[in-house]
Parts: C-alpha cells; sequence; structure tokens
C-alpha cells in the first residue's frame, strides 16, 4: 500500500497511508487542492492528483467526531450577566436583534410560507366576517326602513 506525505497548514506530515489521508479530507483538514506527495520522494501534486476518488465522497469515512465542551456559567456579555441573584433573567431585560444574516431563498421561503398561512387562515375567517356583515346590514337596514317608513306615515 502506498504512503503520501502532506503539507498542512504549513508544515509536512507523513508517511501517511491512503487511509489516513481519506480520513483527513473527510475530517475537513486537507482539500483538494492541499500539496500532496506519494512516499519516499515523489513529486509534490495536489491531492486531487494523486486520489481523484476522495473528491466523489463514495469512499470516504465517517467524520472524525468533535468533542463539545460546555462551561457551567455562561460567558458574560458586556458589562456582566443580565441574570439576577436567583439565575433568571428580570422581566426588564431587553433583547434586541440587531441583524439576520440569511440567505436570500430562506428569507423568500419564509415570506412565502407566511403569505400561505396569511391566505389559509384569511379564506377560513372570510366566510364569518360575511355573515357578520350581513347581520349588521340587516339590523341597520330595518332599523332605517323602520325609522324612513315612519316619515312617510302622517
Amino acid at each position: 500500500m502506498k504512503s503520501y506525505f502532506v503539507k498542512s497548514g504549513g508544515r509536512e506530515e507523513g508517511p501517511i497511508s491512503e487511509d489516513q489521508v481519506s480520513q483527513l479530507f473527510a475530517d475537513g483538514r486537507v482539500n483538494r487542492d492541499t500539496p500532496c506527495r506519494v512516499a519516499p520522494d515523489g513529486p509534490w501534486k495536489t491531492i486531487d492528483d494523486l486520489l481523484p476518488m476522495l473528491k466523489y465522497g463514495t469512499q470516504l469515512p465517517n467524520p472524525t467526531p468533535t468533542a463539545v465542551v460546555r462551561s457551567e456559567t455562561p460567558p458574560a456579555y458586556g458589562g456582566g450577566s443580565p441574570r439576577s441573584a436567583h439565575g433568571r433573567f428580570p422581566a426588564d431585560a431587553r433583547v434586541s436583534v440587531v441583524d439576520l444574516d440569511l440567505p436570500f431563498l430562506s428569507i423568500l421561503k419564509l415570506l412565502f410560507k407566511w403569505t400561505a398561512a396569511g391566505m389559509i387562515v384569511g379564506l377560513c375567517i372570510m366566510p364569518i366576517l360575511f355573515v357578520l356583515v350581513f347581520i349588521v346590514m340587516a339590523v341597520f337596514g330595518t332599523v332605517l326602513g323602520g325609522f324612513f317608513s315612519a316619515l312617510h306615515h302622517p
């Protein structure tokens, strides 16, 4: 089995096996343009030139899981934590959203969903509004009709 040298982060690593190169690729530590050479003294080429099947990802191993480190206390923000002594946020604590960095298509999808939901709600409420308007018109017409009919009779 061939072994390789890889230049990663400005230093040369190796010799490593093809499986180890695949693992580095799966973990995102190297990419297709990373310099690589066959051990012991082959010419420097890219990983894509020496191992072209890696770019398709069909035979890549699973990425190495990374450990998640959680702290007990949240980091202080600005002048300190807005939490009170009992660990809860006070009722007058304010949150302001400064910027939303969303892709255009995500915003478009969100607007489409809100529009569709509004149309569905509108279609469900519209018959109720029509009935209420007709009831108000009938009452108003009856009152006005009685008022005006009293004016015609002496």
